[in-house]
């Protein structure tokens, strides 16, 4: 791959994803590094989900449209591409994973006639137990894996730099997931103390992931790694549900539900989820993440991009507790 070297004062950046959770994180940091940005939207619309002050090149077109694509990534030095499935759904692989693997695939065809120098992807920490077969293996998993191997087969051909970014579980507000669904149903009653768990998870927080994906763009060190991008803490979820009802102003209570209740109760909303009988996040997988251990170490992508996590779940808390609190403030 012939290119000329990215000037790391003012590379020329495509972001994928830019109205989503991550991608707004990143776009508010983005002005900061006066970057020539351009991002891809699918919906002109979603354009009002970025930052006023972001000067940016606006391209709106679907992953799957390879003129848009080549588009897009005219004059560009580096992808920085965050679009794709954001949670595990109860749905099955065919549908949930095939879109990624053809959106990085487009995508990858498309950075490689353009001669785009270098994909950053943010990837999931479920790669990695896929990858290893253990811990917790879930067709979403397997389909990032699977994204990552298409980006690191054309970085093996020589068409472009790979760099793949594994987040473990993101807070901030307008979080998702198992702790924003915790949460939500503390705020509304619905969820009973939960019995006394030990296990520790690592979590990031969504500038800190913004951070470390600026980072990662222009390092010479980053080129073919592969990072897992934390915090560095470790989390206790009754810790973390202690925390909540502090955030809310709430006494916690004294009792708590025995273990056997919880994978009850997370068994039986699991099948109701199945059979159509109600909608939501809580299943027998929401369970298992709630007892078992789930830590990363994040020494490599500290240790070669002097990654410094700035966040602490506890010290953004109360913000995300009052956003869901009141969610349209």
């Amino acid at each position: 791959m012939e290119t000329d070297a990215i000037d790391p004062t003012r590379p020329r950046v495509l972001v994928t994803g830019a109205s989503g959770f991550i991608g707004q994180a990143l776009c508010r940091l983005l002005p900061a590094e006066d970057w020539d940005t351009r991002v891809l939207l699918r919906d002109a619309h979603r354009s009002d989900c970025l930052p006023a002050e972001l000067q940016a090149d606006v391209i709106v077109a679907d992953l799957n449209s390879q003129t848009g694509l080549l588009k897009a990534c005219a004059d560009r030095d580096i992808v920085l591409h965050l679009a794709g499935q954001a949670h595990v759904a109860a749905v099955s692989a065919e549908v949930e994973v095939n879109p990624d693997v053809r959106a990085v695939t487009n995508l990858v065809a498309a950075a490689s006639e353009q001669k785009v120098r270098r994909i950053v992807l943010l990837s999931s920490s479920l790669a990695h137990a896929a990858e290893t077969r253990q811990g917790d293996i879930t067709a979403y998993g397997e389909g990032k894996l699977a994204v990552e191997a298409e980006l690191i087969a054309a970085a093996q051909k020589g068409q472009l730099e790979a760099v793949i970014l594994r987040a473990v579980n993101v807070y901030g507000v307008g979080m998702k997931g198992n702790i924003a669904s915790m949460i939500s149903m503390i705020i509304r009653g619905s969820l009973p103390p939960l019995p006394l768990l030990s296990n520790r998870v690592s979590l990031v927080g969504s500038q800190d992931l913004a951070r470390a994906i600026i980072q990662a763009a222009t390092s010479a060190e980053a080129k073919g790694k592969t990072y897992t991008v934390t915090d560095g803490a470790a989390y206790s979820i009754s810790e973390i549900e202690s925390a909540i009802y502090a955030a809310l102003g709430r006494q916690m209570p004294g009792w708590r539900a025995p273990p056997m209740i919880l994978y009850a109760a997370s068994a039986l909303a699991g099948l109701f989820s199945r059979l159509g009988l109600r909608k939501g996040s809580i299943s027998s997988r929401t369970y298992r993440n709630l007892t078992m251990d789930n830590l990363f170490d994040n020494a490599a992508i500290c240790g070669d991009l002097g990654f410094n996590p700035r966040d602490n779940l506890y010290a953004v808390l109360p913000e995300i507790v009052e956003s869901l609190v009141t969610p349209n403030s």
